[in-house]
């Protein structure tokens, strides 16, 4: 018996003087849970204000760092508090549970992912990486750990509203004294905002409006907020309505309904609690009829907001604002538009049914993972309809589809979207918590209430839209923030883990949570060099901007050497070409030694592409690279690298099968391989799924031109202004094919040209020699005219005004005029 007690003295002991040791280490007036507070409330208030100034950083990536700075800070924190005090306190909740396995799905695709460096951390800045979603994870949890009373829900509220306000006054400012104002190098444009994308602050906008609009249904009475929330709601609304984000006004239309229809039900609750306290004293109380009663209960200003959010809102076509009225066919959205002086703004997003489409497609082949996380762009290139190519996005790459959420069905597997529904699932149920809290007292509904509506809502743009850091990381924040105030009010259980004084939980939990604190700081280092890492490849970026190649293979080099990326090692591999196409023209070096040169060059250039597609083999992108190498190499005369060049193109084809860009360079390498004939079918079939792609068109007119089928050239052409009528290029380009047939219709095409762009001076050269040869000599020297306008230095024009005056051949006296197919388009072969 001593000696169990004298053990047990000896652990107690030990167990003391180790939490004495921690205590030391891990001061409690520091690793507390008001320092997370703290750290919490920054990421409320600052995130949507933060970013660095100049052009290094991209306001979005820099927003990511400053996340992840906070969020490892406080895990951090957290974790050391936790083995400082020997228990771990957790709320009971299916939705946090629900997340944890989502986290481990990330993971589990990542690692069965084809490419698992961009799986896991992809640019560093990524919202579909491993990466990513686990710093949103650890910020919900430390939500629902450290905001667990209502002064503390209260503040959060404070540092979000606060934030909103600041945004609000800056964008006024810059209303008022233009975009100039305090743009810091970074928001140079009208639609440009600290928040994120224009879009984004109209979702945050929305988020602050609902708790304004909340805060001031459930405490009328209060003369303190009453002005600043009117003024605030009124800022807000003004906002929303210069924005003009459509998909959000569907949101707003739900959830200010759902403020609606709660003051309705209390309303009749109340109404009804009158009544039966009325009968029961034996009192006369007068029964309204039920449409004047619902009126009585409506709240004056959400309801006002209730009604433009439903002229707004796109249930039909733009909406009822949108219809024309009047006998100027104005609408309600254009008049407010105009009278604000919005700037107009769109975003392109992928259709629902598009979005569906790839997704479904996705889980048929990759049922378990997906295409793994951050690979959105991979089954979007597979599944891409040809109607893509008839955009200016042809040749774009979404990263994400409809909204981020369904994103995440494609990218994490069939396990990974059941996990999504539990979670949307397990969100709806906290709402009948919220429900049973509106009979506790007033303080306690308006914070559940109002919790679950700001929670919601945030998530409903997260599955509707693709909204950046700050927008998205509000919802995991107040995610975190409701199952914290449902544990306070003990709604929600909390279950307390003790690992001290010799718990068998020790063995688990306390090796768990070093390894914690090793990750925090182990992801610290790894954000070092992400940074360091981007900001060299923009520093690179810089550099061959302004043809500085040295500068750039150097900062290429660094950038690479920090966090190893296959666009870093595809851009090393481009520099080295480009270097080699600077040696072919210097003419200074012997052959020796420009040989030598060009064999280090060359590679340097395949071992690049190389180290590019085993870092992602699925990115076509490496393989056309890989295959620009061998092509260059094809053009220089070197023998037997065209079925090299052809087999990276053919792959890079496989991945994506409707790229006009890779059958273009597929019917190069045929050209520099002899098959004129397969050049031609490739350029074919880029233009069937692009008929406007110069590059492509030109390259097929020189082939037919010179094999003399003027009318097959011509068709192409015709088939490009078909798809793209207003580019004036391809109206030279037809006129200019005439031009050479002699066909007076090269006088309509020219015209057209010049009517697109004024400015054009080759179009007015040869619209000149088009009258000319019409006999319209007055018509021919007025374009000559506006020749030597545009073109003052030139000193064959005046002599062909001369000569056109005088009754001449427009070249007399001058060599005569060399036209070749080759002049028609800029790019091809």
């Amino acid at each position: 018996m001593s000696d169990e007690h004298q053990n047990n003295g000896s652990q107690m002991s030990a167990s003391t003087l180790t939490k004495m040791l921690l205590g030391k280490v891990f001061h409690p007036r520091i690793f507390s849970d008001r320092v997370l507070l703290w750290i919490l409330l920054a990421v409320g208030f600052l995130l949507p204000l933060f970013f660095i100034s100049g052009r290094l950083i991209a306001p979005e990536f820099a927003k990511m760092i400053f996340l992840e700075m906070l969020v490892l800070l406080a895990t951090f924190f957290w974790a050391a508090g936790r083995l400082r005090d020997g228990h771990v306190d957790i709320p009971k909740s299916f939705l946090l549970l629900v997340s944890v396995f989502l986290v481990l799905q990330f993971v589990a695709a990542a690692f069965a992912s084809p490419a698992p460096i961009v799986s896991f951390i992809g640019s560093g800045y990524d919202l579909g990486t491993v990466n990513s979603f686990t710093v949103l994870f650890l910020l919900m949890f430390l939500g629902s750990v450290v905001l667990t009373n209502r002064d503390r829900i209260l503040m959060l509220y404070a540092a979000f509203l606060a934030s909103g306000i600041l945004v609000m006054l800056y964008h006024l400012l810059r209303q008022f004294f233009g975009t100039g104002f305090l743009d810091f190098g970074v928001f140079t444009s009208a639609v440009a905002t600290p928040v994120g994308k224009w879009n984004d602050l109209a979702a945050l906008l929305g988020g602050v409006v609902l708790l304004v609009l909340t805060t001031r249904y459930f405490f009328p009475q209060n003369k303190v907020f009453r002005i600043p929330a009117l003024v605030i709601f009124l800022v807000g609304l003004f906002f929303l309505l210069s924005v003009n984000f459509k998909a959000l006004w569907i949101i707003l239309v739900v959830f200010s309904g759902m403020l609606v229809v709660l003051s309705v039900y209390e309303g009749e609750w109340e109404h009804k609690r009158r009544l039966r306290a009325a009968r029961e004293a034996g009192e006369h109380h007068v029964h309204a009829p039920l449409h004047r009663r619902i009126r009585g209960h409506l709240p004056p200003i959400a309801t006002i907001f209730l009604v433009i959010a439903l002229l707004y809102a796109p249930f039909m076509g733009d909406g009822l604002a949108g219809v024309p009225w009047g006998k100027d066919s104005a609408t309600i959205s254009g008049t407010v538009s105009k009278t604000f002086g919005a700037a107009p703004y769109s975003e392109v997003i992928l259709t629902p049914q598009f979005t569906f489409d790839i997704v479904r497609n996705t889980l048929v082949e990759s049922p378990l993972f997906g295409t793994g996380p951050n690979r959105f762009s991979s089954a979007y290139l597979k599944y891409k309809m040809s109607v893509v190519n008839q955009t200016p996005f042809w040749d774009s790459a979404f990263e994400f589809g409809l909204g981020r959420v369904p994103t995440y069905f494609g990218t994490t597997g069939i396990i990974g979207t059941i996990l999504w529904i539990l979670f949307v699932i397990f969100l709806f149920v906290k709402g009948r918590k919220v429900f049973a809290l509106l009979a506790k007292d007033r303080i306690a509904a308006y914070l559940g209430f109002s919790l679950f509506l700001l929670t919601l809502y945030f998530w409903s743009i997260a599955f509707f839209y693709l909204p950046g850091v700050t927008v998205f990381s509000l919802a995991f924040l107040f995610t975190g923030a409701l199952i914290a105030f449902l544990t306070g009010e003990g709604v929600v259980g909390r279950y307390r883990a003790s690992f001290g004084r010799g718990s068998r939980l020790s063995l688990v939990l306390t090796p768990v949570v070093i390894v914690v604190l090793v990750g925090t700081v182990s992801s610290g280092v790894l954000l070092y060099r992400q940074v360091s890492s981007a900001m060299a490849f923009s520093e690179a970026q810089i550099a061959a901007g302004v043809n500085d190649i040295d500068l750039a293979e150097t900062e290429l080099t660094r950038a690479n050497s920090f966090a190893e990326r296959d666009v870093y090692l595809r851009a090393m591999s481009g520099l080295s070409l480009a270097k080699l196409q600077r040696l072919s023209l210097d003419t200074t070096l012997s052959p020796e030694e420009a040989a030598a040169r060009a064999q280090v060059l060359i590679e340097d250039a395949r071992v690049n592409s190389e180290k590019a597609i085993k870092l992602d083999p699925t990115n076509f992108e490496n393989y056309v690279q890989y295959g620009n190498v061998f092509d260059t190499l094809a053009s220089f005369g070197v023998q037997n690298t065209v079925p090299f060049a052809r087999d990276n193109y053919e792959q890079a084809l496989r991945l994506n099968p409707k790229s006009p860009r890779v059958l273009f360079f597929l019917a190069h390498v045929e050209f520099v391989g002899g098959d004129r004939v397969k050049a031609k079918e490739y350029l074919n079939r880029a233009l069937l799924e692009r008929p406007n792609f110069l590059e492509a068109l030109s390259f097929l007119v020189q082939l037919e031109a010179q094999d003399g089928n003027s009318a097959v050239a011509i068709t192409a052409v015709q088939n490009g202004i078909k798809a793209e009528p207003t580019s004036f290029i391809l109206h030279f380009a037809l006129g200019y094919l005439y031009f050479l047939e002699n066909n007076p219709s090269a006088v309509t095409e020219f015209e057209s040209a010049i009517a697109l762009n004024p400015s054009y001076a080759n179009a007015k050269y040869f619209l000149g020699l088009s009258y000319a040869r019409l006999d319209r000599i007055a018509d021919a020297v007025a374009q000559f005219e506006g020749v030597q306008t545009l073109n003052p230095d030139n000193e064959e024009v005046p002599i062909i005004i001369q000569n056109l005056k005088s009754g001449k051949d427009p070249f007399f006296g001058l060599p005569p005029l060399s036209t070749s197919s080759s002049d028609v388009l800029p790019g091809g072969g």
